[in-house]
């Protein structure tokens, strides 16, 4: 491979090094997971390291033979924090690592500077959303400090790329789309069988034969909407008292969710089963999956209620947009708009024709656009296409 440093020969596998500040169950900690262990171990030796903690995404990573380090740097944005940056670049150098990626705006910010401290071959940092994650200060740091550092930007959708493309110190060529990919074989309905799935939510939750269901699976925080679909929910009981609504996962929110599920009189109605591990036989329980954010990059859980070919209701931002085709394979209503969502919600209840119409063309656009394979390719290509920068040892 030309541009090698040199004393490596140019069979050598890349030495990538992911870098995040912790691995808990969410969007992006699920995707580098799936990335890091997935790449061709023939052709890279990867690793991920993370600025504060593990999570229980850091045991599947170990499981799957890739090595996790923690570097515990506590208060990132401290005045010690000069200490933990110095840390990691000794780390990325003796490490003589090619290509550094990473993810979330703390990650973009120490491991470029420590990156090209350490004269690292190429830095890659990511978009995962619309921009909502970063306050000023931390826009400012990026755009004016780390931005002119970087080789590439992936961008997870188009929708991203094009708000990252109007970010100072970026060339449009510099930012990539590379969207999130499914595993079409674990999210796949002949696997989990639907009454396999009413069976179990019976016993768990006393889910009755005659109940429809539905639910959105994410992090409970303001930016994801839930307040907006109990509302809706409020609206589809009047119209459909024979329905459940399950809010999966956990977050800063919850208390206060539960609280106005039972102002809104749905009492027993709506149910919070907390994080779950089996997310595919989850969605295989639903008649009709929902995703009422209010900014979105590309979200997993839409790709997986895809993929289970599910009917979906999603809103009208970011990279939902990107991925779904009104009224052919899901819904797309308007953000805080319970009404709408209600509406939607409903014409798929009352017409499972269309219902499973729109979630058969969701499975087909998925496995047409966005595996898990396809994604894996293209950080491959990626990799091998950045130009290197090389060390001195």
């Amino acid at each position: 491979m030309s541009g090698d440093r040199p004393g490596r020969p140019s069979t050598s596998r890349l030495r990538v090094s992911y870098l995040i500040d912790k691995l808990h169950r969410a969007g992006a900690q699920v995707h580098l997971g799936q990335l890091a262990s997935s790449l061709d171990r023939e052709a890279f030796e990867p690793e991920v390291v993370c600025l504060l903690a593990g999570g229980p995404v850091a045991s599947g990573l170990h499981e799957d033979g890739v090595p996790v380090e923690m570097l515990g740097l506590g208060r990132l944005y401290a005045p010690r924090a000069l200490a933990g940056l110095l840390r990691l670049a000794r780390r990325l150098r003796s490490r003589r690592v090619d290509v550094l990626h990473t993810y979330l705006v703390s990650a973009n910010v120490y491991g470029t500077l420590a990156g090209r401290l350490a004269g690292v071959g190429a830095v890659v940092t990511s978009r995962r959303d619309m921009g909502f994650s970063r306050n000023l200060r931390l826009r400012l740091v990026e755009e004016w400090l780390v931005n002119p550092l970087v080789d590439k930007v992936v961008a997870v959708s188009p929708a991203v790329a094009e708000a990252t493309r109007r970010e100072r110190g970026l060339r449009d060529d510099q930012v990539v789309t590379i969207p999130n990919g499914v595993d079409l074989e674990r999210f796949d309905a002949a696997r989990h069988p639907r009454p396999e799935a009413r069976a179990r939510a019976v016993r768990e939750w006393g889910l009755a034969d005659d109940e429809g269901t539905v639910g959105a699976i994410g992090h409970l925080s303001p930016v994801k909407g839930h307040a907006d679909l109990l509302e809706a929910a409020a609206r589809i009981v009047a119209r459909r008292p024979r329905t459940r609504f399950f809010l999966v996962g956990d977050g800063p929110l919850r208390a206060e969710l539960e609280a106005h599920a039972r102002r809104l009189g749905l009492g027993e109605r709506v149910v919070f089963p907390g994080v779950r591990e089996d997310v595919a036989r989850f969605l295989a329980l639903l008649d009709v999956v929902v995703l009422p954010s209010h900014t979105e990059g590309l979200s997993n859980v839409v790709l997986e209620a895809m993929a289970m070919a599910r009917p979906l209701v999603a809103t009208s931002v970011g990279g939902n947009l990107d991925v779904l085709r009104d009224r052919v394979s899901g819904r797309l209503v308007p953000a805080r708009d319970p009404e709408a969502l209600a509406a939607a919600v409903v014409g798929l209840l009352e017409d499972p024709g269309k219902a499973r119409a729109m979630g058969c063309e969701a499975r087909r656009v998925v496995e047409r656009e966005f595996s898990r394979k396809r994604m894996v390719e293209a950080h491959e290509a990626l990799y091998r296409g950045l130009p290197r920068r090389g060390v001195s040892t």
